[in-house]
């Protein structure tokens, strides 16, 4: 297998949603029950893949559309609570992912996950997936100003386990992610199994676009 056109990372912080982990389904069926409950019109899974990536209320707002922007709170109150009694229905590792970041932490890499999914909900995918100990942080949607592209998480984690930005992976799938790696100073893997297209991670500026978890291997 070819390696990456990049300098080989001292650290790797993965997105959660997408990248370590299908979860459309889950959050799909969650929102569209919120929907119903409303009266208003359900949206297609696949549409979904659009609407996820920035936090709870980007998420709302997108499957709101433009015609009830009045009950927009509302389907944020109904759908945060309800998506927390089904994180784990459907949602699983990529085939390969659990593989990949094993092999990763098997090399000493110190590897992290940050997501704008709330804190909570994040973490208890990890610990559902993956043993204690195999990320050095684990870190979700708290505070809005601290949401990706903010680089105030991933730059926190840098610190944390003492690597430079610099010599930084932040392995993800969406724009926004590349901009978080981009206001970090840290280089951005974008994937191409998540909810994005490899022409929007392009455009984005993803420093290396892959197809395959095992792309991600290196050796140190």
């Amino acid at each position: 297998m070819q390696p990456l056109p990049l300098p080989k990372p001292r650290f790797v912080v993965f997105d959660l949603d997408g990248t370590l982990v299908d979860s459309l389904l889950d959050i799909a069926e969650s929102v569209n029950a919120c929907l119903e409950l409303l009266g208003l019109p359900t949206r297609p899974p696949g549409d979904y893949r659009y609407m996820v990536g920035e936090g709870v209320p980007a998420l709302c707002r997108r499957a709101i559309g433009e015609s009830h922007p009045h009950l927009l709170g509302r389907l944020v109150e109904l759908a945060r609570p309800l998506y927390r009694t089904r994180l784990l229905v459907h949602t699983r590792p990529y085939p390969g992912v659990q593989e990949v970041v094993a092999g990763l932490a098997a090399g000493g890499l110190p590897l992290a996950v940050l997501s704008n999914k709330p804190h909570d909900m994040t973490a208890r995918i990890v610990e559902a997936f993956w043993p204690p100990g195999t990320f050095a942080a684990v870190q979700g949607y708290v505070r809005e100003e601290h949401r990706k592209p903010s680089p105030h998480h991933l730059l926190e984690m840098c610190a944390r386990v003492g690597v430079p930005s610099a010599d930084t992976w932040l392995v993800g799938d969406t724009p926004t992610d590349v901009q978080t790696a981009k206001a970090a100073g840290a280089r951005c893997v974008g994937v191409t199994w998540g909810f994005r297209t490899r022409e929007e991670l392009r455009v984005a500026g993803a420093d290396a676009i892959v197809d395959t978890p095992g792309a991600l291997l290196v050796d140190r």
